[in-house]
């Protein structure tokens, strides 16, 4: 499966609540472009799946536990854990995280696509 960035993604995510923004001018337009600049900026400096294999994962079973996620105090992946591991096995593989963000990219996409 092709490995997908992470940094695309949320380049993507944030160009659709910066596009909403034109759309909607209200106070959440805003919080959500804080959120989106902030998820942006930390996963930005964890791009890939492999990388972050390299910065987290301590059993060296090419998975992400949620004991993993959670000692490094990544607060996107804490929240999003449940709907990234879509087996309910309570790791997260790589297809499992390349088909996440593939999910949520074409989402955000769709939804820029209806406001513009």
């Amino acid at each position: 499966m092709k490995n997908v960035s992470l940094f695309k993604v949320s380049a993507m995510v944030f160009s659709v609540a910066l596009a909403s923004s034109f759309v909607n001018a209200d106070d959440k337009v805003s919080k959500t472009m804080e959120n989106a600049q902030a998820n942006a900026a930390e996963v930005d400096k964890q791009q890939t799946f492999p990388a972050l294999l390299e910065s987290l994962d301590t059993n060296n079973d090419a998975m992400l536990s949620e004991a993993e996620v959670s000692v490094e105090h990544s607060q996107f992946l804490q929240e999003e854990f449940a709907k990234i591991d879509t087996n309910q096995d309570k790791n997260i593989d790589e297809e499992e995280f390349n088909a996440y963000f593939v999910a949520v990219n074409d989402k955000a996409f769709n939804v820029a696509k209806r406001k513009i």
